[in-house]
């Protein structure tokens, strides 16, 4: 098999060279090898310049952490149910009625797609 080599030549701080070869030979690489992957890598998203830009800016894995404590935040409210809306009125002192259930999802999702059904006069 004959391959063809080029060379690619790149001016970057003296300090960012020094550092960034020790992180790569911590992980067992090489800077050639690190850039061969990385070329690699580009040329696999030519279709998607995008994912390319994300990659290169490290945006991506910024994104990725703001989505996973969205993710995360949302979950949490999800979880507490129908609670946060007793917790919400006690802690503006407003009493709780005693007949404030917890409603299963599908109980709730009734309610609502009946409220709506009403809403259009078709609840008959």
């Amino acid at each position: 098999m004959d391959t063809t080599l080029a060379q690619i030549n790149a001016r970057i701080d003296a300090n960012l060279k020094v550092s960034g070869d020790a992180a790569l030979a911590e992980a067992g690489l090489t800077p050639t090898k690190a850039i061969r992957a990385m070329w690699g890598r580009f040329s696999s998203l030519a279709d998607q310049p995008e994912k390319i830009r994300e990659l290169v800016s490290g945006q991506q894995a910024e994104s990725s952490s703001a989505a996973r404590v969205e993710r995360d935040r949302k979950l949490a409210l999800a979880r507490e149910g129908s609670q946060i809306v007793a917790r919400s009125l006690a802690s503006r002192g407003i009493s709780v009625p005693e007949d404030l259930e917890e409603l299963s999802y599908d109980e709730l999702r009734e309610q609502v797609l009946l409220e709506r059904l009403r809403e259009r006069g078709l609840d008959s």
